[in-house]
This record gives structure tokens, C-alpha cells and sequence, in this order.
């Protein structure tokens, strides 16, 4: 008995788990100076479409609007470090990859920047994509709260559907 619920747990969080990261979305991973860290969540528009070993996109977005970091006040202030009223998007203008690594073209408040990808595949529907982004490529600077300040590096990964 205690093993049939064991096994049904297991099989749900399993079930959970990859359903979880079969939605399209982006999460950027931020650290913070002295210690600590948070992740700012947003729904991701657009795919990818496969053209025989290589994937290719010319438009993918989330709106800075909808970004979530699980704190109201955190979200206000990525909103306006963001000028989400004058730039209501974060874009990957153009991204291509092949054998599991590409380039894109990402921009953040009209600042283009190319950066280098890794992606898998995690099913026959979605891809997952991970880069590293410096926060003063795209000119933030001094961003912290009562002491606690933000590191130039965050992490993005972005799970994308594939056409």
C-alpha cells in the first residue's frame, strides 16, 4: 500500500516537473550582492521553426508588462529600471542554432546586442534555450534597494515551441 502512494507521488511530480518545462516562458536567474537571489518570470510570444538541422527565429518577445519576480514592490521597480511605458518588449530580433548552440540578436530598451546560446531539445514540441546577458551591455547600472544591489550577469532560460 505505502508503495502504490510512493509510486503515484513520484509519477506526479515527474508528470508535473516536465509539464512545467514544456510552457512556453522566459526566467532570468538574478544574483545579488551580498548574498541572495531572485527570478524575474515572463510569458514568452513567438517560436522557432526547424529547417532541416538548424532552428531559426525572427521574432520572439515577452512583454516587460508581465514580468513576475514574486514580490509586488520588485516588480515595480524591474518595470521601471526596464522603461517598460517607452519599451513594452524585451526582443530576440533574429536567433539561429544548430547541433545545440547559436547566435541571437537580443534588445532591451532600443540597445541590440548579439549573444551565444545553448539549447536542447526537450521534447518534439519545445526547445530550451540558456545565455548569460551583462546588465551593462544594455547600460544598467547601480541597480540596488536599501543596500542589496544586483549583479551584472543574470541567466536567462527560455523554453520555446518549435514549428
Amino acid at each position: 500500500m505505502k508503495q502504490s502512494f510512493l509510486v503515484k507521488i513520484v509519477l506526479f511530480l515527474v508528470f508535473s516537473f516536465s509539464s512545467m518545462a514544456a510552457s512556453k516562458g522566459v526566467i532570468v536567474d538574478v544574483n545579488l550582492s551580498p548574498a541572495g537571489s531572485f527570478q524575474i518570470k515572463g510569458k514568452l510570444k513567438g517560436s522557432v521553426t526547424q529547417k532541416g538541422d538548424k532552428l531559426i527565429s525572427n521574432s520572439l518577445y515577452a512583454s516587460v508588462q508581465k514580468f513576475k519576480t514574486g514580490m509586488d514592490l520588485r516588480d515595480d521597480h524591474t518595470k521601471k529600471k526596464l522603461e517598460y511605458k517607452k519599451y513594452p518588449k524585451v526582443e530576440i530580433l533574429k536567433a539561429a542554432g544548430k547541433d545545440g548552440k547559436g547566435q541571437a540578436i537580443i534588445q532591451i530598451r532600443s540597445i541590440k546586442k548579439k549573444v551565444s546560446f545553448t539549447y536542447k531539445k526537450l521534447n518534439s514540441k519545445y526547445i530550451q534555450a540558456v545565455f548569460n546577458l551583462s546588465l551593462k551591455d544594455f547600460n544598467f547600472e547601480g541597480i540596488n534597494y536599501m543596500g542589496v544591489g544586483v549583479k551584472d550577469i543574470v541567466k536567462v532560460t527560455a523554453t520555446v515551441p518549435v514549428k
